[in-house]
């Protein structure tokens, strides 16, 4: 099958579904509508922005379905365990509060049921003192990664550890699936927070080795490259040397995005040499006199002006030519060229020696003005 085909498969399977639903006037078997919506939102995963597009109305399609379900329906287990794993999945709490009195979904755990139910309606307090101690585990697989995902996002903020175990653990349960994806970004935001940086390399490149086409990746490199950049040992050769071991398992183009998107997160945050280092693992991953390679060599050039290479920055710079730019480079290339002009106007040591001794050095003041330009040239970046 094609990808194409492949990513749209889930997509007619649903439509069909509710298509003979509404037809009928009769809902079709919960569990078969819930499963569908599951793996429509694991195309998301893969990358389908239709999926991600349709989510929503899916959502509300199947809870109008799952609403016109005869009691006796839910006596089976397999749609029983479907209204709980609905709202897992974002779906109107309302389902399930309908079902939520003793008996009702026979077999089901009570305090899972009121759990999810609380969680839904966002009692979340509630929802963590009935789900905290329920064993992921225990539960069957469509429910138990899910499950997981929520006890981390119920207790992240007062015990970061233990979230990262559930995470793990909805990972371990639902691999290759919207679940793994979102406990991947949920467990890198926690060790960033928390400045465990080799693991949170390794999570890293774990999600950009597993899910670079998800449609969250971009915001994800996006918050990488802000992340990296925050560090207080931004710029260490040590700290890229990790960084780079940590993504050698990444598409090239992938690591290319990645290296241009911490560079210029660099330069934004004044972190002159950990810019210069991203450009020039990006301008060695780059094609030979590609758009990405001028991008590198612009933000390495840019680098080298407000660090401590200002011969070579300037050079680089003049060379270049502005029409070979996108109109937000094309900007930055003009405001480094005019912070280059500026540092090479600053006096040399020697004018500095006469000067009155009241008066605060030229080259003092010549470096505020500098550093006021430098500030320009950050905005541009900026924008």
């Amino acid at each position: 099958m094609s990808p194409a085909l492949r990513l749209a498969a889930p997509l007619l399977a649903l439509a069909v579904t509710l298509a003979t639903a509404h037809a009928e006037e009769v809902p079709r078997q919960p569990a078969d509508l819930v499963r569908s919506l599951q793996t429509l939102q694991d195309e998301i995963a893969r990358g389908s922005t239709e999926a991600h597009l349709s989510q929503r109305t899916l959502i509300a399609q199947i809870a109008e379905q799952l609403a016109l379900a005869k009691p006796e329906v839910w006596k089976e287990p397999r749609n029983a365990r479907a209204a709980v794993a609905f709202v897992l999945s974002g779906g109107d709490p309302r389902v399930l509060k309908n079902l939520s009195e003793p008996g009702m979904l026979p077999g089901m755990d009570e305090k899972l049921v009121q759990g999810v139910l609380a969680y839904g309606e966002g009692r979340n307090a509630e929802a963590a003192d009935l789900l905290i101690r329920i064993s992921a585990r225990s539960l069957d697989p469509s429910l138990a990664g899910h499950l997981a995902l929520v006890q981390a996002e119920l207790i992240a903020k007062k015990d970061a550890a233990k979230a990262l175990l559930f995470l793990d653990e909805a990972r371990l349960l639902s691999p290759g699936t919207l679940i793994e994806e979102a406990a991947l970004r949920r467990q890198i935001a926690i060790v960033a927070t928390a400045k465990d940086l080799d693991r949170f390399d390794m999570l890293s490149a774990n999600y950009l080795r597993r899910f670079a086409r998800s449609v969250y990746a971009g915001a994800f490199r996006r918050q990488l490259a802000t992340d990296v950049a925050g560090r207080e040992d931004a710029g260490s050769v040590g700290r890229m040397t990790k960084l780079a071991a940590a993504l050698e398992a990444v598409d090239a183009a992938e690591r290319l995005d990645i290296y241009l998107s911490i560079a210029r997160e660099a330069l934004i945050k004044g972190k002159a040499e950990l810019a210069r280092l991203a450009a020039d693992s990006a301008a060695r991953l780059a094609d030979k006199d590609s758009a990405e390679q001028r991008r590198a060599r612009l933000y390495e050039a840019a680098a080298l002006v407000v660090g401590n290479g200002i011969d070579k920055g300037t050079s680089a710079l003049e060379a270049m030519d502005k029409a070979e730019l996108d109109e937000e480079d094309a900007e930055l290339l003009d405001a480094a060229r005019s912070v280059a002009a500026e540092v090479r106007r600053l006096p040399a040591p020697s004018e500095a020696s006469g000067e009155d001794a009241g008066a605060p050095p030229k080259a003092v003041e010549a470096a505020r003005q500098s550093m006021a330009r430098a500030d320009q040239l950050i905005e541009a970046v900026s924008k």
